[in-house]
């Protein structure tokens, strides 16, 4: 199985991604979570911010997961997939796979900008890098409210997974 958290820097993907990874770890021993971050420092930032290299990073992790999954290990992945290609590359690659898309106001982004990257004056995906909204995500949560009421829709995930009635490998 595959989660995949998607949007825009600071929304929460890792945030929500991580908690939900420490929730199914206690009983999923085959999971592993790929944090986009992370995964850039495995490439020592080999690439940069720019939409050719925010593809290619995309790309990357997408053959990354997809190798995983062959593998039989279940992937909870917290990284943006900037443009319409990879999103929807990831809808076809991925057997078991469920996306959600996490949305705040940029208000609320600038706020929380941990990583001081809305300060930064370039390649700022949804401010000078055009971001194609995903569509067809399995799960779209707004969060522009405290952490505490943000990490409750793991129950939404939850929720979602028993639905679709998507198993862990």
């Amino acid at each position: 199985m595959i989660v995949w958290f998607k949007g825009i820097s600071g929304v929460g993907k890792s945030t929500l991604g991580y908690h939900f990874y420490k929730i199914k770890k206690k009983k999923i021993k085959n999971l592993v979570h790929v944090d986009g971050d992370i995964f850039r420092k495995l490439f020592k930032n080999d690439l940069g911010y720019n939409l050719k290299d925010r593809n290619k990073n995309a790309a990357r992790i997408c053959a990354f997961v997809k190798f995983l999954q062959s593998q039989k290990i279940n992937v909870i992945v917290t990284a943006n997939l900037t443009s319409k290609k990879y999103q929807n590359l990831s809808k076809k690659i991925f057997d078991n796979y469920i996306s959600v898309f996490i949305e705040s106001k940029l208000s609320n982004l600038k706020t929380r900008d941990k990583k001081k990257i809305y300060k930064s004056k370039k390649n700022i995906v949804g401010l000078n890098i055009k971001y194609d909204r995903p569509k067809n995500s399995d799960l779209y949560i707004r969060n522009d409210t405290t952490k505490k009421k943000f990490l409750k829709n793991i129950e939404l995930i939850e929720d979602l997974i028993k639905k679709k009635k998507i198993v862990f490998d």
